[in-house]
């Protein structure tokens, strides 16, 4: 491999320029985030040596200048480019693109805020929601004390709170997926305009999860059947590894019933309540997306 080093000096340039601008303004992400795959996944592609020795120059200096929370995002800019790099050289789908995508950055950030909240750089959403509760207990006192509020409507507020705690794993995944697809569309199509073969998108019905994320999600389960509470740091990485293959297995139940309804030419309105359906009963949409996967449902629907 021949060093380009005018690309590699340029592309590092820009890298440690966003990575300072993040570091000094850390609201910049919300804009900057679709975008930062392009200089990077164009540089692997270009002249992976080059990408190694940015890669390295960027890191170093990350290291030395940058504070926690813009070393994190550069990581996972580096690792990120690296990953749709590898794909677009083995020519891989759109969509296989967009799920190792969000499997790749759902792990990482989740893990990172493990290991924040382990060292006591975060809370833990446990005690976030404890300080909403007891902020709320604070504003209903005098309420309460005047009989304007039961002691039944505190419950339901505190159990709803709980379930809402539960619900923030999944809501990142949620919020990375929709940050994924954003940045392959916008990112994909300027790679091209810089002469590297990028793929589209084909239609939901054909899109397909790879196998593998069943295995792992299959392992990570049994695994999380032997671990006990005090197992904090793998018990993390597992519910939270079972999280985000939950989600794309969930994609697939949707590519599932979207090739049914596609073959079958049911009414519109009976598309709309099976999607609907598809999303408040979550569970059985990963079902099916998991028989899919298994034994390929989409091939045994007739027209």
């Amino acid at each position: 491999m021949k060093l380009d080093l005018i690309k590699t000096l340029a592309i590092s340039a820009i890298m440690l320029l966003i990575a300072l601008l993040m570091n000094a303004l850390p609201a910049l992400i919300l804009i900057t985030a679709p975008f930062l795959l392009i200089p990077g996944v164009y540089l692997y592609y270009k002249d992976k040596l080059g990408f190694y020795v940015m890669s390295g120059i960027v890191l170093i200096i990350s290291l030395v200048m940058l504070k926690l929370f813009a070393l994190q995002v550069i990581i996972g800019v580096l690792l990120s480019s690296y990953l749709i790099g590898q794909l677009l050289e083995t020519r891989a789908s759109k969509e296989t693109m967009l799920f190792a995508l969000t499997a790749l950055l759902s792990f990482y950030t989740l893990l990172s805020i493990i290991s924040m909240q382990l060292l006591n750089l975060l809370p833990t959403t446990k005690q976030w929601f404890a300080a909403v509760k007891d902020s709320y207990m604070t504003m209903v006192e005098t309420e309460l004390s005047k009989d304007n509020i039961s002691w039944e409507n505190i419950a339901l507020f505190n159990s709803a709170l709980d379930q809402m705690q539960l619900q923030v794993p999944g809501l990142i995944v949620l919020l990375i997926f929709l940050l994924s697809l954003v940045s392959l569309l916008i990112a994909l199509p300027l790679l091209r305009s810089f002469k590297i073969a990028t793929p589209n998108f084909r239609p939901l019905y054909f899109w397909r999860v790879p196998k593998i994320a069943l295995y792992i999600y299959v392992i990570a389960v049994v695994i999380k059947l032997f671990l006990t509470p005090e197992d904090v740091v793998l018990l993390g990485i597992v519910t939270n590894l079972q999280y985000v293959l939950e989600w794309i297995i969930f994609i697939q139940g949707i590519s599932l019933i979207s090739f049914y309804v596609k073959v079958k030419r049911t009414p519109l309105i009976i598309n709309l309540l099976m999607f609907i359906f598809a999303f408040i009963m979550a569970p059985i949409t990963q079902l099916l997306g998991m028989l899919d996967l298994i034994i390929n449902l989409k091939a045994r629907i007739k027209l």
